[in-house]
């Protein structure tokens, strides 16, 4: 059965089309940009959420799953505060495309990577399925209106559906917030981390992919929504010290006021906004560096028997050792 894979080009997306063929899966992948070194043998369309209706149509024909991983995420040092337009535009409109197109290929499921940022941000309360959705930034809120649109143009349709809201996401490659951890690590100097206790929920790439293709591998019908994670759960110093010493680095922090990292946050904003400076720290970054966000899969382990197939340790040195030998 051929698979379709959207946001093929991205860090998620990447890793889910090499497992896909090294398993012998036909695939199709769709993104924004071109494909990426290293990405074959698959078939791949060009495609955003401004492309007419024919051509999610025609790229979706044939597939009889259908992974959406394709969204629009924050991008360091341009603030998300405001940009309510864009992520709408992005990820709800490019998510009822794909669920259309896979209604009119009569495709037998959509597995939706969404994100835990459609509850909710930040947490000190453990966060599990009975938690009231309520999104904390204009991302989030694009997320959960993805997630309505996908399960309303599904309604009534014979394509099954699942959505997946993951916590953050590392592995060997991660952009972001963790790939500057992990580059700072390798720079001797002091990180502003110290005085950081929080407690956050990661998930290791590979274990999200395990958990993705045993939904879509799922024989009987689903139509449900699950948080996703494999029990990496972190404060950032520990986070940060673990992954340094996976990749043979020492690291130092500084017990910098939680404070005066989100003070650097908020003008980190301004100049973005209005200065049209890019300072590389932004409130959002702040806050996942600072905030609480322990999320529980319980339910998802049941409905699907699914256990992580890489442990924590191991996690964190498959993704110590890449940056340790990265250029």
């Amino acid at each position: 059965m051929r698979v379709l894979v959207t946001g093929a080009s991205g860090f998620i997306g990447q890793a889910l089309v090499r497992r896909l063929i090294a398993d012998g899966v036909t695939v199709r992948s769709t993104s924004r940009h071109e494909r990426p070194a290293g990405i074959s043998p698959v078939e791949w369309r060009t495609l955003s959420d401004a492309d007419p209706e024919a051509r999610w149509n025609e790229a979706v024909s044939g597939c009889g799953i259908v992974i959406h991983l394709a969204a629009l995420a924050h991008q360091i040092g341009r603030a998300a505060v405001g940009r309510s337009a864009e992520f709408r535009r992005v990820n709800v409109q490019l998510t009822t495309n794909v669920a259309r197109a896979a209604v009119a290929a009569g495709a037998k499921r959509v597995v939706f990577v969404s994100s835990i940022a459609a509850m909710c941000s930040q947490s000190e309360d453990r966060v599990d399925e009975s938690r009231p959705c309520e999104p904390q930034d204009d991302y989030g809120r694009s997320k959960l209106e993805a997630e309505r649109a996908l399960e309303s143009e599904l309604a009534g349709s014979v394509v099954d559906w699942c959505i997946l809201r993951p916590p953050l996401i590392y592995g060997p490659g991660n952009p972001g917030n963790m790939a500057r951890l992990l580059r700072l690590t390798g720079s001797a100097l002091p990180l502003p981390l110290g005085a950081i206790h929080n407690q956050r929920s990661f998930m290791f790439i590979g274990n999200l992919i395990d958990a993705i293709l045993r939904v879509a591998a799922h024989p009987g019908d689903i139509r449900a929504t699950y948080i996703v994670g494999d029990d990496s759960l972190f404060s950032t110093p520990q986070l940060v010290s673990a992954l340094a010493a996976a990749s043979g680095r020492s690291v130092h922090m500084v017990p910098v006021p939680v404070a005066l990292l989100k003070l650097a946050g908020r003008l980190g904003d301004f100049a973005g906004r209005v200065l049209a400076m890019n300072t590389g720290i932004d409130s959002y970054s702040v806050e996942r560096l600072t905030a609480s966000l322990s999320v529980s899969s319980e339910r998802f382990r049941r409905a699907f028997t699914w256990q992580p197939p890489i442990d924590v340790e191991s996690a964190i040195a498959l993704t110590g050792e890449a940056a340790a030998v990265k250029p």
